[in-house]
């Protein structure tokens, strides 16, 4: 009875951890991957822009009507 409290507890701490770490990430971010096509052959250019969301960017505060 004891191992199976101890698996199904160690089953829901690991699901746990993965919900948190694949929910709250501090940076959001996003890659472009662009193939150009030239007369000596083929170029790739990649964009990759972040946002980082940790709360030094507070959004503006109301206006006063």
């Amino acid at each position: 009875m004891r191992k199976l409290i101890s698996v199904t507890m160690m089953g829901v701490v690991a699901m746990g951890l993965c919900i948190g770490f694949s929910g709250c990430s501090e940076e959001t971010s996003t890659t472009k991957k662009e193939e150009i096509k030239t007369p000596t052959g083929t170029t790739t250019v990649t964009d990759k822009s972040s946002t980082e969301t940790t709360g030094k960017n507070p959004p503006p505060a109301p206006a006063k009507p």
